[in-house]
């Protein structure tokens, strides 16, 4: 269990370069386990390290996606709580229903994956649906925190995390001992923002 983040539109170039060390990957878990020997052999610890090598560069090249554990994104939104990059919300407005627009949930789900265009009724619901995830009150200063709560396709729009991030800038100077200790035992900390920054030029992230 945990937090996937994706955002909302895929850097240029991306696929490309996922799939490439996608393979790496597979070829090196494919050469280790050809090998059939017992996990303590040298040859198959240099050959796990080239896994491990391999799978390390996958996740670089993912820079669309980021994931956090239940535990780290508790702690993430304590973190950016501290640093004023969070806007307090209650509820979002009641979310969309298919019957709305006459839809039924047999129709809805074999419209999902399917390519081409969409019937109008499912398009306008899907427009909604959108609207409904992406729901942040005014004025905005920060990331809903609500979006940061449960995994349910939220949607973290461009305008909140610039609000956030330039509360972090604002303030994490004040308290230069936090910051050190944060960056000691938060490791991930830093990628964070190195992704929330890229997330707001990125149409902002989804959060799954």
């Amino acid at each position: 269990m945990g937090y996937d983040m994706h955002m909302v539109r895929t850097p240029d170039g991306e696929e490309e370069r996922f799939g490439a060390a996608r393979r790496e990957f597979d070829e090196a878990v494919a050469a280790r386990d050809a090998l059939y020997l017992p996990p303590g052999d040298p040859e198959y610890k240099a050959a796990q390290e080239k896994v491990s090598a391999a799978y390390d560069a996958m996740y670089e090249a993912h820079t669309s996606y980021f994931r956090l554990s239940i535990w780290s994104m508790r702690e993430c939104r304590a973190i950016m709580h501290h640093f004023g990059m969070l806007l307090e919300t209650t509820t979002p407005p009641e979310a969309p229903s298919l019957e709305a627009y006459g839809i039924s949930p047999d129709e809805y789900h074999d419209s999902l994956g399917t390519s081409g265009e969409l019937p109008e009724p499912i398009g306008r619901f899907q427009e909604a649906m959108n609207a409904y995830l992406a729901w942040v009150p005014a004025p905005v200063n920060g990331v809903a925190v609500h979006k940061l709560m449960s995994n349910s396709g939220w949607i973290v729009t461009a305008e909140e995390i610039r609000a956030a991030l330039a509360a972090y800038e604002a303030s994490r100077g004040k308290d230069p001992a936090f910051l050190s200790q944060l960056v000691e035992e938060a490791s991930w900390w830093p990628q964070w923002v190195a992704y929330l920054t890229a997330a707001a030029d990125h149409g902002g992230f989804r959060v799954y």
